[in-house]
Order: structure tokens, then sequence, then C-alpha cells
């Protein structure tokens, strides 16, 4: 059995963005505006960045950031921040951008202290 520490908070945050590259006229230059984003999104901050969508569209682009820490409200501010952010780059057009958080649970893991509460 696994014990958690007491205190442990564990929470993954994703933020999902729609961007339009309206100046790319291939899928070359649609690429390299996505890795423009990519790149200078995984130089702020410990993101993880995937392009998830419309990957055969030249003109469209769905990215996935991720973002792990035991701070709930850190991951809302900084995704929060980051979208807001992209938003303001002139490689592309944010159409849509949605911030989710969720806790990471594991039915397995219990506390020292649960064998105490169950009696």
């Amino acid at each position: 059995m696994f014990f958690a520490a007491p205190d442990e908070s564990s929470w993954v945050g994703i933020l999902r963005v729609s961007v339009y590259v309206s100046g790319s006229r291939s899928l070359k230059e649609k690429r390299k505006a996505v890795a423009q984003i990519r790149d200078r999104v995984r130089g702020k901050k410990n993101f993880s960045v995937a392009e998830v969508g419309h990957l055969d569209d030249h003109k469209r682009s769905v990215l996935t950031i991720a973002l792990v820490a035991n701070d709930r409200r850190f991951i809302q501010s900084s995704l929060d921040r980051l979208a807001h952010e992209i938003s303001t780059w002139r490689t592309a057009t944010v159409e849509q951008a949605t911030v989710m958080v969720h806790p990471v649970k594991d039915e397995l893991v219990k506390t020292q202290y649960d064998e105490f509460k169950d009696g």
C-alpha cells in the first residue's frame, strides 16, 4: 500500500487554444506559426504543449497546454495569463481559449491517517 503525504495536493491544468493563422497558404506556413507559439510557450515556464487538432487544415490549429502544480489557484491564474498573452501575439488569432483545472486523485492512495478515520 502506498501512503501519500498528509499535505499532498496535485492539480493538473489544461489550456485549450484554437488559433487561426490568417496569412498561411500551406501546411508548412501554418506549422511554422504553430512552432513559434509552441516554442514561446515552452520558454515561459514549465508548460507542456501539443498541437492536437486541425492537423491537416492550413489555416487553423488547436493547441493543448498543460501545467502541473500543487496549487489550483496558481495553475488557474498562470493559464489565464498565458491565454491572454497568446492572444496578444501577432503569430495567429486566438478564436477560443478554455482553461480547466482538475485534482489528481488515485483511489489506491491513502494517507497515514485514513485508518484512524475509518475506525
